[in-house]
């Protein structure tokens, strides 16, 4: 039986959190906003979304553009896949399960990172940002993925590990498996549209649906 692996990208296969959030900060501080100083290795990602608001910095301010900017001029030194996801994916596609990649980072840098830090890995589909097409939690891009792979839904699985992939699952109608070592929280974990949580890339490998 065919089966399509949808996976966000940021906090699910690659941790970008370090160099993310230094750009941020550098964008932050360009506009004269306080930097977001918590301990990237314990935070969970709805205190960024909070702390934005408070500063009125959120993606529908001048900040973010400039924050994208940085972005695509930073070499993103400390970023690399999680322990093990390489040869997770590598046995997942020797196994003939079609891999996509559906992110809401723009699809020019998204395509640049999957080379650079998933190197060798045969992404069917990689779809992030284009003008025009709307972002998750709205669904578009993941039907667009399954459509375009002619997969019945029940064959498909979306991971992800923050609560805006539980509801891009959810609008898709497709299951979805949450990561608890991304920058989710516990109430997403118990969340029960969830179909199964992994605590590591090796769980990959064990899950059957």
């Amino acid at each position: 039986m065919n089966k399509l692996y949808i996976f966000d990208f940021d906090g699910m296969l690659v941790d970008t959190i370090h160099d993310s959030i230094a750009c941020l900060n550098q964008a932050l501080r360009e506009f004269g906003k306080p930097s977001f100083d918590e301990d990237l290795d314990s935070f969970v990602y709805e205190d960024l979304r909070q702390f934005l608001r408070d500063n009125s910095s959120s993606k529908d301010t001048p900040v973010y553009p400039r924050y994208i900017e940085l972005c695509n001029e930073s070499d993103f030194r400390t970023t690399k896949a999680y322990d093990g996801m390489i040869d997770v994916l590598n046995e997942l596609e020797d196994s003939g399960i079609s891999l996509a990649i559906c992110s809401n980072r723009e699809q020019n840098v998204l395509e640049d990172f999957s080379e650079r830090f998933l190197p060798g890995i045969r992404f069917k589909y990689i779809s992030g940002f284009r003008k025009g097409v709307p972002d998750k939690p709205d669904p578009f891009r993941l039907n667009e993925i399954i459509e375009k792979e002619g997969i019945e839904k029940e064959n498909v699985l979306y991971f992800g590990d923050k609560d805006v992939d539980i509801i891009a699952a959810r609008n898709a109608g497709v299951k979805m498996v949450m990561a608890t070592y991304g920058q989710g929280n516990e109430m997403d974990y118990r969340d029960s549209y969830i179909f199964t949580l992994i605590d590591d890339p090796i769980e990959i490998l064990d899950i059957e649906f």
